[in-house]
């Protein structure tokens, strides 16, 4: 094994030793709260009535908002919603408390900003139930002052609400949700960029063997210490899910650990492929990032893949993390079995051939380069 490539630059003790680590207790830090509290939202209040504050009241009182910025027009509480200042506008009409007393239903509109669709989606759902319970509160003390028996009014002035509960995440946890799925895209970016680092080191040191099996063995040498730390790595943000996020895998993790290796040895045959194809650093770093980057958004785990485009389904087949997270989710979440994941497994296993044609490339390559030397 060439160990020394772990240590030849600054870069790749960075890569191999501390910066994951870093980067993993930075995702640990962000999502240690595990559901998102205190989101801002805005509130324009066209009525200005007691009724219309006591509604405004009520939603601060959610642990979930913040309603820290009032405007007068429109105009000015979308301009925030728009750049970000706030999650969500809660519009509320001029008739709002006319409207009440009357027992009609006056208007409330909320507005949400669908490009930051998790946080979005969020504060609009604890604005809506924030609003029901304000609605079955304010509608029950409608009927007592109308003489009606305070039981009967509010039996009917509450409404039915369906309790809707996640089956494999009860308890909402945004750590369990995302934060268990950020550093696997995390770790998969620095895996690639370790290994096209070691490749580049192995070239710079003299000519490759000719022979097909001593080739294979000298990048074997050179990938193989990458991938022994990486897998530490791996090992390490594991742990950290179980113990600081309170990760809870249903299934055997001995799985989700193969799953990992696997997805490690399919990024390291990408990055060979890159760099005897490319064979320049920079652009084969270029092109890797470009390449996994964007793994997240297909991992389907903030959005469905079966939902998404043909093109999406087609490149987020192409990342191994989405491979890796049917993984991760059937085992950890559902208690699948390694039967139920051999598809996924398997898939990641393909990209294996990846590796073999980089091989065989570099054999050739290896072969010409020999035979221009002997002409010469």
């Amino acid at each position: 094994m060439h160990w020394q490539v772990l240590t030849h630059s600054a870069w790749m003790r960075a890569l191999n030793f501390w910066l994951f680590p870093l980067m993993l207790g930075l995702v640990v830090v962000i999502f240690a709260e595990g559901t998102p509290r205190q989101m801002p939202v805005a509130v324009v209040d066209a009525d200005a009535s007691v009724e219309s504050r006591a509604l405004i009241r009520h939603l601060d009182a959610s642990p979930a908002l913040d309603v820290k910025w009032r405007y007068s027009s429109m105009k000015e509480a979308k301009e925030a919603l728009r750049t970000g200042e706030v999650f969500a506008v809660v519009a509320i009409a001029t008739d709002f408390q006319e409207g009440l007393r009357r027992g009609l239903s006056p208007e409330v509109v909320v507005f949400y900003n669908s490009q930051y669709l998790l946080a979005g989606k969020l504060a609009s759902s604890a604005l809506r139930e924030a609003a029901a319970v304000y609605s079955a509160k304010s509608g029950a003390m409608l009927r007592i002052a109308y003489g009606q028996e305070a039981l009967s009014a509010v039996a009917q002035a509450a409404a039915v609400r369906p309790q809707m509960t996640p089956l494999f995440n009860p308890a909402m946890s945004y750590s369990h949700f995302l934060g268990t799925a950020i550093a696997p895209a995390l770790w998969q970016l620095f895996v690639v960029m370790a290994s096209l680092l070691a490749l580049n080191w192995r070239w710079q040191q003299g000519p490759l063997p000719q022979q097909r099996m001593a080739l294979a063995k000298e990048v074997f040498y050179t990938l193989g210490p990458v991938a022994f730390t990486m897998m530490i790595q791996a090992g390490l943000m594991l742990l950290a899910f179980v113990t600081l996020l309170g990760w809870q895998p249903v299934g055997h993790v001995g799985w989700i650990l193969l799953g990992l290796l696997l997805m490690l040895l399919a990024i390291q045959a990408i990055a060979l492929l890159l760099m005897v194809v490319i064979q320049d650093l920079v652009r084969a770093l270029s092109i890797s990032a470009a390449y996994l980057a964007p793994a997240f958004a297909f991992m389907g785990v903030t959005f469905p893949r079966h939902d998404m485009p043909a093109l999406g389904q087609f490149w987020a087949n192409l990342m191994p993390s989405t491979h890796y997270m049917a993984v991760q989710i059937a085992v950890a979440d559902q208690g699948a079995r390694g039967v139920h994941v051999l598809g996924a497994l398997g898939a990641l296993m393909v990209f294996g051939l990846l590796a073999l044609a980089a091989l065989w490339r570099l054999n050739q390559q290896s072969q010409q380069e020999e035979t221009s030397h002997g002409t010469v």
